[in-house]
């Protein structure tokens, strides 16, 4: 018993640095695994990320076939979808604009049929409708033109930037058939 308190003593007194290190060692572990940890939760957030942002790709991009197809209510599907997204947190401004960049040929079609300040638009598939009593021109209008309007007001809400009025009108038509 003797020779090991002995071994103790020289060790101890003779190698104080050992005995710092000794101390400090369980510490320094644990900062080391809390650094891990962090850098482990930072990796994990940023995957999460980008899986989200692939995800909404993968759904602009299926949205964007449909808003391109012959078929009016694919159309308006494909645009009521690309609204949705456009809306969504993970639409920065770049994507914003992309998207609004989506509706300016259907809405410029919509333009060129006719003046679009002073007019009352209606949708073609609206049976109902009744001339007001104003008689202000009518423009028929589909419903993927209605969405093409909804996307660019969202669109041009996530870049901050202001709506012409005659597009904030004709997102504001309602449908019959929506």
């Amino acid at each position: 018993m003797t020779v090991i308190a002995t071994v103790l003593d020289v060790t101890v007194s003779d190698e104080r640095w050992l005995v710092i290190v000794a101390t400090l060692g369980p510490l320094i572990t644990a900062l080391a695994a809390i650094g891990a940890l962090i850098v482990g939760i930072q990796t994990v957030r940023q995957r999460t990320v980008a899986d989200s942002q692939a995800q909404w790709w993968a759904r602009v991009q299926w949205a964007a076939g449909l808003a391109f197809e012959a078929d009016e209510s694919k159309r308006s599907v494909g645009f009521d979808a690309l609204a949705l997204l456009a809306s969504s947190p993970l639409a920065g401004p770049e994507d914003a604009a992309f998207l609004a960049g989506l509706s300016f040929d259907v809405l410029r079609d919509v333009q060129e049929r006719g003046v679009v300040d002073d007019v009352v638009f209606v949708p073609v598939d609206d049976e109902a409708f009744v001339r007001p009593s104003d008689a202000r021109p009518v423009l028929d209008v589909t419903r993927s033109e209605v969405s093409a309007a909804k996307l660019r007001v969202v669109a041009d809400r996530g870049r901050g930037r202001a709506t012409p009025a005659w597009i904030a009108r004709l997102a504001a038509t309602s449908s019959s058939g929506a």
